[in-house]
C-alpha cells in the first residue's frame, strides 16, 4: 500500500511538473512568435523605404524612367563595374526590365505573403534599392543585400544601375524631349 501511494504521488508531481512545463514553453512560444512578428514588421517597413528610394531614383532620373517604362538604353547610363569609372561597394538601383519579378530568384525572401510576392513576375517590377556588398567582375555579377531578403543574394551588373545620372544633368539642358 505504501509502495502504491509512493507510485501515485511520483505520478501526480511528473504531471504537475509536465503542466508547469508546457505553460512554461508556451509562453516562451509566445514571445518568441512576438518578436518574430516584430521583426517582420520592421522588415517591411525597411523594405518598403527601400522599394520607395528605388522608385525616386527612377521617377527623378531621365535616363532610369526611359529604361523603365520605355525600355530605351542610353548608352551612357552608368552602371558600376560596367562603365562606370569605380566599383565601389554603396547602394545602387537594382532594375530588371519588364517581365520580371521585384527581387530575384535567387534571394530568399522572409516567410510573409508581403516579401514572398516581391518573387512574382510583374509586367512593371518594383525598383529596389540595395546595397553592393561584393563585386565579381570577372563574373559581372555582385552580391547585395536588402531589406527584403533575409540573407545577400547575387545579381547580374546588368541589372544595377548608379543612383545620380550623370547623362541627366545634360539631358534637362538639351532639347531632347523623347524621354521627359
Amino acid at each position: 500500500m505504501k509502495v502504491l501511494s509512493s507510485v501515485i504521488q511520483n505520478k501526480l508531481l511528473l504531471a504537475i511538473l509536465a503542466g508547469v512545463v508546457s505553460i512554461g514553453g508556451f509562453q516562451v512560444w509566445q514571445y518568441n512568435q512576438a518578436r518574430y512578428e516584430k521583426f517582420i514588421i520592421h522588415a517591411k517597413n525597411d523594405c518598403g523605404v527601400y522599394i520607395e528610394l528605388g522608385e525616386s531614383a527612377v521617377k527623378n532620373s531621365p535616363s532610369l524612367r526611359a529604361l523603365k517604362y520605355q525600355n530605351k538604353r542610353l548608352r551612357e547610363l552608368k552602371q558600376p563595374g560596367i562603365n562606370s569609372e569605380s566599383a565601389d561597394p554603396g547602394d545602387y538601383v537594382m532594375l530588371f526590365r519588364s517581365p520580371a519579378s521585384t527581387l530575384p530568384p535567387n534571394a530568399l525572401p522572409f516567410d510573409d505573403p508581403f516579401f514572398t510576392s516581391l518573387l512574382n513576375k510583374e509586367e512593371s517590377p518594383k525598383t529596389l534599392m540595395v546595397s553592393v556588398l561584393d563585386f565579381d567582375l570577372q563574373k559581372k555579377q555582385a552580391t547585395v543585400e536588402s531589406y527584403c531578403a533575409k540573407k545577400p543574394f547575387v545579381v547580374d551588373l546588368e541589372n544595377l544601375y548608379v543612383r545620380y545620372q550623370p547623362i541627366d544633368r545634360d539631358l534637362r539642358r538639351s532639347n531632347f524631349d523623347i524621354l521627359f
